[in-house]
C-alpha cells in the first residue's frame, strides 16, 4: 500500500525553536542570523528521511486571517508574539525545503491544518496510508483506519503513533469526536474557549452519553445542577468552539503525487550550499559521509622508504595530525601527479635525501591545501618546502568565502566526491587515533590527487570571476609572509606575566571577599544561576528576568543595575579580572614555546570580508579597552632591540570617502584635517574652530556608525540622546554628504541585482539575505551590502601593505622582521641599527600600498614592549 507522509511545518518549526531557545541556546551562523529552529527542523527531517518515504509534503500556515479569525476575534489571541529570532527563520525553512527538493504547500485563507485535513482525506479515499507528523490535539479528528498521527515526545527520538484503535482506547470516542471534545473543553493553545467550567473529564462523560454537541443541545434540559446551567448558558459558545476546532477537508488543494514523490539523491549540491551558508556543518558532514560515490577507478600508488626522482609538477600533502601545526606531529606525505603517486612516512622522509631534494627544488612546482600549514609544520621538523605555487584552500576561499575549511567539503563544492573526512579516518575526541599505514597512506595520496585534479578548475573559475589577480598577487604572497611571521613568533617576558598573574589573583581574592560581604554569604560568583539567586531573590534587586535556567546576569542586565547596589560593580570587576587571568595570564603562559615565544596561527581563509583572524593564541584580541587589560601587552617584548608599530589612520573612513567619491571628505583627509571635527563643522554648519567636544563626539559616532549601518536607535543609545535627535543627526549627515547616501543606495541595488558586493580588489561577498522577503534578514543583507565593500577593501589594503613592506625589507636587506598583524596595524621586531631606516620603510610601504583618491596615512612608533607602543 502506498504511503504519504504529511508534516505539520508550523508545529515542527515552532517546537524546534522553543526546544533550544528556552535553554538559552539560540544557535546563530557566523553572520549572527538565528538558525536553531531550522537546524532542529532539518535534523528531524533527515531522521525521517532515513525511512525512505514514498511520498512527502510539508504544510504551512499562510499569512493573513482565516475563517476562524472571523468567527472568533480572540482566536489564538493568547499566544505570545512570535519572537523576531523565529520570524526570520520562516523564510529560511522554506529555503531549506527548496534546497532539499522537498515540496511544501501554503494557501492564503487556510491554515496548515486544513491543508493536511484535505490531503489526508483525498489520499485515504484513494486507498493510501497517511502519516501526519504533529503533536497538535486537533489533528486527531483526522485519524481513521488509513490515517495515523505521529507525535514527537520531548525526551526521545521515537514517535508515538496514534491510530484509530489507540485513540478509542484512550478516549472511548471516535476520532471525529475530537472536534466535540475541543468544543466542550476548549483549547488554551489556540484560545478556543469551549464551555466555561467544563474540563476534559466532564467533556468525555457528556460525549460518551450524547455523542455530539448538537445532540447534547437537544437534551441539555436533562442535565442537572451547576453543570447543566453551564451547558445551557454556553451551548452556543460550545458549538462555535467546535466549528473553530473543525479541520476543513475540502480546501482547494489537489493531490500532486508526482511532485510529492520522494526522490532520494546521493548528493544534493543545493542543500550543501544551504548548509554552508548557514554554518550547519554537522549536517553538511553527515550528508557527505552518507554519499556513497566512489572513485571511478582504483587508486594506484606506492608506499616508499626512499622517494624516486620526481621531475613533474606534483601535489604535495603534508599529513599534519593536530590542528596546531606548530606543535603537531607529521604522520607522512602524499605525493601525486598524473604519472606517479607515492606515500612516505615522516620517519623515512627525514632520512631520505631524494625526498629533501624534491621538496627543496623550487623548479618543481607543488600544489597544496593550506600551504602555510604545510610549510611551517615541516619547518618544525627540520624540513624546508620550496616551490609551492598553488593553494586549493585560498583559491576556493576567494570563490566562496562561506566554505567550511576542510578539504573534503571544499572538494564536494567542486562536486568531487572521492575523499573522506579526516574524522572518518582518525576518529575524534577521546577516540582519535592514528590508523594503520595502509589506510593513512591512501587517505593522503587521495587528497593529493584531488588537489592535483581540481587545480585547473579552480584557476579557471577564478579567471572567469575576474578574481585570479586577487588570488595570485595578494592571497598567495600573503600566505608566505604569514608563514614567516608565525614561525618567527613573538618574544614573551614570562616574568611580567607571572607578576601580573600574582597581582590579578590578589585582586580576585579581594573582590571575592567584598562580594561575599555584600551578599551576606559565600557562593560561586562565576555561576550565573547562583549569582542570579543572590541578586534578584536574596538582595531583591529589580527587573530580574527568570528563564528555565535561572535569572539572566548578562553584562547588559548588570550594567543597568550599577547604581542600584554596590555589589554590581564588584561583580563586573571580578568578571573582568578573572577573564584576564584565565584567558591571558594562564592562557598565554601555556602557549609559550621552548624558544620563549608564542607562535600564533593566522586564519587566512575564515572571514567573509577577507580580514585575518588569529588563534592559539589569538594575538589580535589582546585587551586594550581597560588599563588592566593593556598591562598584558607589557609581556610582549622584542627578540632584538625594539618593537615598532604602524597602523593606518582611519582606513575605513578613507575607503568610504574614496568609494563614495565624497569631495569634501577627500579634501579634508588630504589636507590632514581632524576628520571628526571637519564632519561636525559640515553637519552643524559652524566653523571648525567653533566645534565643541560634544559636536565632535557626535560626529565621530555617526562617522563610524555609518560604516556599520547603524540605525537611528543604535546611534541614540550610543550617544545617550532621543531616537528623534539621532534620526535628525543622520538625516543632516546624509544631506551634507549626499555622495555617501547615494553610494549606500547603489551598493544595496548592486547587491540585490547580483547577489554579492565586492571590494576594490574584486573580493566578493555573497549576500542572498538582501533579496529575502523577511524584513529582518533583508535589512541585515542591506547592512552587509553597505559595510562589506568598505571593511573588505580595508582588509585588502592591509594585505597589499604587508606585501609592499615585505618587498622593501628584502630589497634593503633588513634583518628586522614583521611579526604581527592586528587588523590595521603591523608590528615589527627591529634591530637598533635598523630602527631609523625601518621607520621610513614601513611608513613608505604602507602609504604607497594602494592608490586611492584619498591618501593613505600610516602612523608609527617604537618602544621596548607592546604596551608602550602608543
Amino acid at each position: 500500500m502506498e504511503k504519504l507522509v504529511v508534516i505539520d511545518g508550523n508545529f515542527w518549526l515552532f517546537s524546534c525553536y522553543y526546544a533550544t531557545a528556552a535553554m538559552g541556546n539560540l544557535m546563530v551562523n557566523k553572520d549572527g542570523i538565528p538558525t536553531n529552529a531550522v537546524y532542529g527542523f532539518a535534523n528531524r527531517l533527515e531522521s525521517l528521511l532515513k525511512q525512505d518515504p514514498e511520498y512527502l509534503v510539508v504544510a504551512f500556515d499562510a499569512k493573513g486571517k482565516t475563517f476562524r479569525s472571523e468567527l472568533l476575534e480572540e482566536y489564538k489571541g493568547t499566544r505570545k508574539p512570535t519572537p523576531d529570532e523565529l520570524i526570520c527563520q520562516f523564510s529560511m525553512v522554506r529555503e531549506f525545503l527548496d534546497a532539499h527538493h522537498i515540496p511544501y504547500i501554503e494557501k492564503e485563507g487556510y491554515e496548515g491544518d486544513d491543508i493536511i485535513g484535505t490531503i489526508s482525506k483525498k489520499a485515504a479515499s484513494q486507498g493510501m496510508e497517511v502519516a501526519i507528523y504533529t503533536n497538535d490535539k486537533d489533528m486527531m479528528q483526522l485519524i481513521n483506519p488509513l490515517v495515523k498521527q505521529y507525535k514527537k515526545p520531548q525526551k526521545t527520538n521515537d514517535y508515538e503513533i496514534v491510530s484509530e484503535e489507540s485513540f478509542v482506547e484512550k478516549y472511548n470516542l471516535k476520532p471525529d469526536q475530537m472536534r466535540d471534545l475541543l468544543g466542550l473543553m476548549g483549547d488554551s493553545a489556540d484560545n478556543i474557549p469551549g464551555i466555561p467550567g467544563i474540563g476534559e473529564k466532564t467533556a468525555l462523560k457528556l460525549l460518551n452519553q450524547y455523542g455530539t454537541i448538537e445532540n447534547l443541545k437537544e437534551h441539555m434540559s436533562e442535565l442537572k445542577g451547576k453543570m447543566g446551567e453551564k451547558v445551557r448558558e454556553n451551548i452556543e459558545l460550545g458549538l462555535l468552539s467546535k466549528k473553530i476546532a473543525t479541520i476543513l477537508t475540502d480546501a482547494p488543494i489537489e493531490l500532486d503525487l508526482a511532485v510529492w514523490k520522494y526522490q532520494k539523491q546521493d548528493y544534493n549540491n543545493d542543500l550543501a550550499a544551504f548548509y554552508r551558508r548557514y554554518d550547519m556543518n554537522s549536517l553538511l558532514k553527515r550528508m557527505s559521509i552518507s554519499n556513497e560515490t566512489k572513485p571511478v577507478k582504483p587508486l594506484e600508488y606506492q608506499i616508499v622508504d626512499t622517494l624516486p626522482t620526481i621531475k613533474k609538477d606534483s601535489a604535495l600533502v603534508v599529513g599534519v595530525y593536530d590542528t596546531n601545526y606548530h606543535k603537531s606531529p607529521i604522520l607522512g606525505f602524499g605525493i601525486y601527479n598524473d604519472q606517479e603517486a607515492y606515500y612516505i612516512s615522516l620517519e623515512k622522509a627525514i632520512q631520505d635525501q631524494g625526498f629533501k631534494q624534491f621538496i627543496e627544488d623550487e623548479n618543481i612546482k607543488k600544489y597544496g591545501y593550506d600551504i602555510k600549514k604545510c610549510i611551517n609544520a615541516c619547518r618544525w621538523h627540520g624540513l624546508t618546502i620550496k616551490g609551492y605555487s598553488f593553494d586549493l584552500q585560498l583559491a576556493s576561499y576567494i570563490l566562496n568565502p562561506s566554505l567550511k575549511d576542510e578539504l573534503k567539503i571544499v572538494c564536494d563544492y567542486y562536486q568531487y566526491f572521492y575523499l573522506q573526512f579526516d574524522e572518518e579516518i582518525f576518529g575524534k575526541g577521546a577516540k582519535k587515533h592514528v590508523p594503520e599505514e595502509s589506510i593513512l597512506s591512501k587517505h593522503y595520496v587521495l587528497q593529493a590527487k584531488a588537489i592535483y585534479e581540481l587545480k585547473d578548475e579552480a584557476i579557471n573559475r577564478l579567471k572567469k570571476d575576474q578574481q585570479y589577480d586577487l588570488y595570485e598577487n595578494v592571497e598567495m604572497p600573503v600566505a608566505f609572509i604569514l608563514a614567516d611571521m608565525e614561525y618567527q613568533g613573538t618574544k614573551m617576558d614570562q616574568g611580567v606575566l607571572k607578576e601580573l598573574g600574582d597581582t590579578f589573583k590578589t585582586q580576585i581574592d579581594q573582590l571575592e571577599k567584598e562580594i561575599y560581604l555584600l551578599a551576606h554569604k559565600e557562593f560561586n560568583i562565576a555561576s550565573p544561576k547562583q549569582l542570579g539567586e543572590v541578586l534578584f531573590e536574596e538582595l531583591g534587586l529589580p527587573n530580574g528576568k527568570k528563564t528555565k535556567t535561572g535569572y539572566s546576569t548578562s553584562v547588559d542586565v548588570l550594567n543597568k543595575l550599577r547604581n542600584v547596589h554596590p555589589i554590581i560593580d564588584k561583580v563586573l570587576n571580578y568578571r573582568t579580572i578573572s577573564k584576564l587571568y584565565s584567558t591571558y595570564i594562564v592562557g598565554l603562559q601555556e602557549q609559550i614555546f621552548i624558544d620563549g615565544k608564542t607562535h600564533t596561527i593566522y586564519n587566512q581563509a575564515l572571514t567573509q570580508t577577507g580580514r585575518l583572524s588569529s588563534t592559539d593564541p589569538n594575538l589580535q584580541n589582546i585587551p586594550v579597552k581597560t588599563e588592566e587589560g593593556k598591562l598584558i601587552r607589557k609581556a610582549f617584548v622584542p627578540e632584538y632591540d625594539y618593537l615598532i608599530s604602524f597602523d593606518y589612520s582611519q582606513i575605513e573612513l578613507r575607503v568610504l570617502a574614496h568609494l563614495a567619491n565624497v569631495t569634501s571628505l577627500i579634501q579634508a583627509f588630504n589636507e590632514n584635517k581632524d576628520i571628526h571635527r571637519h564632519t561636525a563643522s559640515v553637519v552643524f554648519g559652524v566653523s571648525e574652530d567653533e566645534v565643541t567636544s560634544t559636536m565632535r563626539r557626535n560626529a565621530k559616532a555617526v562617522n563610524f556608525g555609518i560604516i556599520y549601518g547603524m540605525s537611528d536607535y543604535g546611534l541614540a543609545e550610543q550617544l545617550g540622546v532621543t531616537v528623534k535627535e539621532a534620526k535628525s543627526f543622520i538625516e543632516k549627515y546624509f544631506e551634507k554628504y549626499a555622495e555617501i547616501k547615494e553610494y549606500m543606495n547603489k551598493s544595496i541595488a548592486f547587491g540585490k541585482e547580483n547577489g554579492y558586493v565586492s571590494t576594490v580588489l574584486n573580493r566578493k561577498r555573497y549576500i542572498p539575505e538582501i533579496n529575502e522577503k523577511n524584513y529582518m534578514r533583508q535589512e541585515f543583507g542591506k547592512r552587509l551590502a553597505m559595510n562589506s565593500p568598505i571593511q573588505g577593501s580595508a582588509a585588502d589594503i592591509i594585505k597589499l601593505a604587508m606585501i609592499k613592506v615585505d618587498q622593501l625589507l628584502k630589497e634593503n636587506h633588513m634583518k628586522s622582521k614583521m611579526i604581527l598583524q592586528v587588523h590595521d596595524e603591523l608590528i615589527f621586531d627591529v634591530y637598533e641599527d635598523e630602527l631609523e631606516q625601518m621607520m621610513k620603510l614601513v611608513q613608505t610601504g604602507m602609504e604607497s600600498a594602494y592608490q586611492m583618491t584619498v591618501e593613505l596615512k600610516a602612523e608609527g612608533t617604537y618602544a621596548k614592549n607592546w604596551y608602550e607602543l602608543k
